[in-house]
């Protein structure tokens, strides 16, 4: 795409086109995954990082976040309908959050039902907990 604009100096839409490819993520597993993102990006937090893999005690990872920050061990999952529907998919959740949670992590789990403001609402309070314990 950049060697396209290249050859294109003049063309219209070029700085959006920057702009759009610098928000490009190819950690984002779905639609709202990436709307997370953007949501979180555009409000001023830290690009968060996706797919972030978390080691088990024997070092392989058996959770993959969708999307967070590291350093404050604060992560955002979007939960879709399939997270409900499916009983095996519930019962596993429940059990990798348990986890996570004792590891130290911060889940703000997200549903289709959630406002943006809440969101950013419910991150910016993880966030602010986990930087004053930082410090």
């Amino acid at each position: 795409m950049l060697c396209v604009a290249g050859r294109h100096p003049g063309a219209r839409g070029l700085r959006q086109l920057e702009t759009a490819l610098e928000l490009v993520d190819p950690g984002a597993q779905s639609p709202k995954e990436s709307y997370l993102r953007l949501l979180l990006i555009d409000a001023g937090f830290p690009r968060p990082r996706t797919q972030i893999p978390v080691p088990g005690a024997d070092g392989i990872p058996f959770a993959y976040l969708d999307l967070g920050w590291e350093d404050y061990m604060v992560a955002v999952e979007y939960d879709g309908d399939h997270h409900q529907r499916d009983r095996q998919q519930y019962v596993k959740d429940i059990r990798r959050a348990e986890l996570l949670e004792q590891m130290g992590w911060v889940i703000i789990r997200v549903v289709a039902e959630d406002r943006p403001a809440d969101i950013l609402r419910r991150v910016r309070a993880a966030v602010r907990e986990r930087t004053s314990v930082v410090r």
